[in-house]
């Protein structure tokens, strides 16, 4: 494709003149089939910058031109902007489509399982999860999955999927996670030792200190357990209405 046409098809697209830009990208194919490539990119790109600046609107409406070209990569990446909004049945809707046309990565599976913990369906969320990771493993698919585990209180599951996440990349809140894990478990010196992890690796971490507290509550060390508390309502007001003890 010629510069200059690429050009004009960008400004039109960054001026949200999408009426002009989709005749355009419509009587170029019509010519030539073989540009299908140079236009999928610069939708993709365009929809991506829309993304960066949260005009979830603009991205939507390009990522469906994007579908009448490249079905596989237009549902997918209009699967990520309803996932952007909240929109889960909608990003569900999509991702699978995207499957449908071909897209068996690990990635796909894990946004639908992102979307099903949304909507607090846990169990297709650990579904998909373990599709994820059956195609690739990774640190995401696997702290994803523990925290699906964790959001039906199967305290075991999540612990041996944040675990594997944390063998990858030791990351605050998966330690977080996984010292609420321990918490749950009624585990209190291992929920310590995890919320202190993840403290140390960001102690601006207001949750951590919050239930670090709750579990030296409940070890009776009332006054590391005081001392966490003020430092999280310090961090975080919201947690002056949640007693340490409550």
């Amino acid at each position: 494709m010629e510069q200059a046409i690429r050009d004009k098809i960008e400004a039109l697209l960054e001026v949200k003149k999408f009426f002009e830009a989709f005749e355009m990208i419509d009587e170029i194919l019509k010519k030539n089939e073989d540009e299908k490539d140079d236009i999928v990119e610069i939708l993709e790109e365009s929809g991506e910058n829309f993304i960066d600046e949260e005009d979830n609107e603009s991205s939507e409406k390009i990522f469906k031109k994007e579908i009448l070209i490249e079905p596989v990569n237009g549902y997918y990446n209009l699967g990520l902007v309803y996932l952007n909004m909240n929109r889960n049945d909608d990003a569900i809707s999509n991702f699978k489509k995207s499957i449908d046309y071909g897209n068996n990565s690990a990635d796909v599976s894990k946004f639908i399982g992102m979307a099903y913990m949304n909507d607090e369906d846990y169990d297709n969320a650990i579904i998909h999860l373990n599709k994820s990771i059956s195609i690739e493993e990774n640190f995401d698919n696997n702290h994803y999955l523990g925290l699906a585990y964790l959001g039906k209180d199967d305290y075991d599951n999540a612990i041996k999927f944040l675990k594997r996440a944390c063998d990858i990349k030791e990351n605050y809140e998966t330690l977080h996670y996984l010292g609420l894990a321990y918490l749950g478990k009624e585990d209190y010196n291992n929920a310590i030792n995890f919320f202190t992890k993840s403290v140390e690796r960001n102690k601006d971490f207001a949750d951590a200190y919050y239930y670090r507290g709750l579990a030296y509550y409940a070890t009776e060390k009332e006054k590391e357990a005081t001392k966490d508390y003020e430092k999280a309502c310090k961090i975080n007001e919201e947690y002056l209405d949640m007693p340490y003890g409550g």
